[in-house]
């Protein structure tokens, strides 16, 4: 469960191809009003509005309100962090590069800044937990994993054991290169999961076609 203060969104793939297009063209244009996405998409605006609300509710776009002479401002739309990210970014070939380079000077090094890592992202995840009390502290994962991209799905079996199914891995480009990275997201579900046992039974980078984690009681 790695991630960041601004997670990525994961990959325009996940969207519908209207939500698709609508993102394309924001991207395209820089930022755009409701009018010019109709015109580009061939959409009603109604139509178009509709899905901005729901790409807004998803973090991947915002608005700003313009407004010039008399009558009712326009909303101009442009991409979040989180909606740019749906876009190829370098981060992974440039995170490969670093941690390899640190490999290759001190293996031990390594551990430690992968262990610093682990230490901030418990730290945020606590902190996102303690805005959350009245949620399940599982629940509140599950929303954090949504949040960074890995698409989780929770399966509660007999005996209270939980499945996490994440249907997409982020960071998977860099895992390939460094697989501790898989041990470090084991570690941060450990430390925000007390009183759990958490066994990965499918990874990925094993062949499996997603990665999935059992969380059971303590006995």
């Amino acid at each position: 469960m790695l991630g960041s203060d601004t997670p990525h969104g994961g990959s325009l793939e996940y969207l519908t191809p209207t939500r698709q297009a609508l993102i394309m063209a924001i991207k395209a244009l820089g930022e755009a009003t409701t009018d010019q996405l109709a015109r580009e998409t061939y959409l009603s605006p109604g139509a178009v509005r509709q899905h901005l609300l729901s790409l807004e509710t998803q973090g991947l776009v915002t608005f700003t309100k313009v407004r010039e002479g008399p009558g009712r401002p326009r909303h101009v739309f442009r991409l979040t962090p989180r909606g740019e990210s749906l876009f190829p970014q370098q981060y992974a070939d440039i995170a490969v590069a670093l941690i390899t380079a640190i490999r290759s000077e001190s293996p031990e090094l390594l551990q430690r800044v992968l262990s610093r890592v682990v230490d901030g992202q418990v730290e945020l995840a606590e902190l996102h937990l303690a805005a959350n009390p009245h949620h399940g502290r599982l629940a509140s994962v599950l929303e954090l994993l949504e949040r960074y991209g890995y698409f989780p799905r929770l399966e509660i079996a007999e005996g209270g054991t939980a499945r996490i199914v994440l249907r997409h891995c982020p960071l998977l480009r860099l895992a390939v290169d460094v697989p501790e990275v898989c041990d470090a997201e084991c570690a941060v579900l450990r430390a925000v999961l007390p009183g759990m046992t958490i066994t990965r039974t499918e990874h990925r980078l094993a062949g499996d076609p997603l990665c999935t984690y059992e969380a059971s009681p303590e006995e």
